[in-house]
């Protein structure tokens, strides 16, 4: 509900704007002499003083506190003490002739308002519908888990941010040979470090993987040599390598660039099939594409 308060209050201060930009069109095609007295600019001065404060105060709280509704509130304050100072260089500037002076400094203070309501809005409609995380706290999640003994990779690292709150996912590779109370130590250990450092509670998921296998080896060799400087790929994970006596199975998962669509992605990972087709032709190919904003 704070969200949707500060996102009515920015569409507010727009439709504000709006009606002031009329107003003040109004005034520049039609200019009316106004002659205040300096009392009365030094009352408005007095009311500029105090809304200041009060958007002040305000911002003090939201701060403390991180809301944005506090934020957007100071702001409508904020706005009413420019507007007010606006006012004021109007009054004076009309005082001496210049009655037009009114309309255009209305004009300009709508823009702001108008300005300053989208730069809210568009902070309350991240926090509600969420924003991807910046790629320094994907690597400071991999960093911090990759610290951790026993863990052999780290991939699909999602992280969605909805205001205040942070959920964080993870898939960590851990050795096949490993007991299973081994791998719930590890994964408690990942949960352990990762809910001190941002006070979440992750997801995490482990995958077992083989890296003592000679097969799994030489596929990976192959794809570091072959793929890893191709930038629609950011990378491959969770190599195995399944053999049988029916049929043989290569299988793997890559994270592939974001500004790749589905038809690029489907493209590259066909290329990558057929070349590992080509280099061990008795074995199947299987690759798993990672979802979107999955690092």
């Amino acid at each position: 509900t704070e969200y949707i308060a500060t996102l009515i209050i920015a569409v507010l201060l727009c439709v504000a704007g709006i009606e002031i930009i009329e107003s003040a069109v109004s005034r520049i095609i039609s200019p009316s002499a106004i002659y205040p007295e300096w009392w009365m600019i030094a009352v408005i001065g007095c009311t500029i003083l105090l809304k200041e404060v009060t958007a002040r105060y305000a911002e003090f709280l939201s701060a403390r506190i991180a809301s944005g509704t506090l934020h957007a509130d100071a702001w409508h304050h904020r706005v009413d003490a420019i507007s007010s100072f606006m006012v004021i260089v109007a009054m004076i500037a009309g005082r001496f002739g210049y009655h037009q002076a009114d309309g255009w400094v209305g004009l300009g203070v709508a823009l702001f308002i108008i300005w300053t309501g989208i730069q809210i809005s568009k902070s309350a409609i991240d926090d509600l519908i969420g924003k991807p995380p910046s790629s320094e706290e994907v690597e400071d999640v991999r960093g911090i888990v990759q610290k951790i003994d026993g863990i052999l990779g780290v991939h699909d690292i999602s992280i969605h941010r909805y205001g205040r709150e942070r959920f964080v996912s993870i898939h960590i590779e851990i050795n096949a040979s490993e007991t299973q109370g081994r791998a719930h130590d590890i994964a408690e250990e990942v949960e352990t470090a990762l809910s001190q450092a941002y006070n979440v509670e992750p997801t995490v998921h482990i995958d077992p993987v083989q890296p003592e296998n000679p097969m799994v080896q030489k596929v990976g060799s192959f794809l570091d040599v072959t793929w890893s400087k191709d930038e629609r790929i950011t990378n491959w994970h969770d190599l195995r390598v399944i053999e049988t006596e029916k049929h043989n199975v290569i299988l793997f998962g890559v994270n592939t660039s974001a500004s790749l669509n589905q038809s690029g992605t489907i493209a590259c990972c066909r290329e990558i099939e057929d070349s590992l087709a080509n280099e061990f032709p008795s074995y199947e190919v299987e690759i798993k594409i990672s979802p979107l904003y999955r690092f």
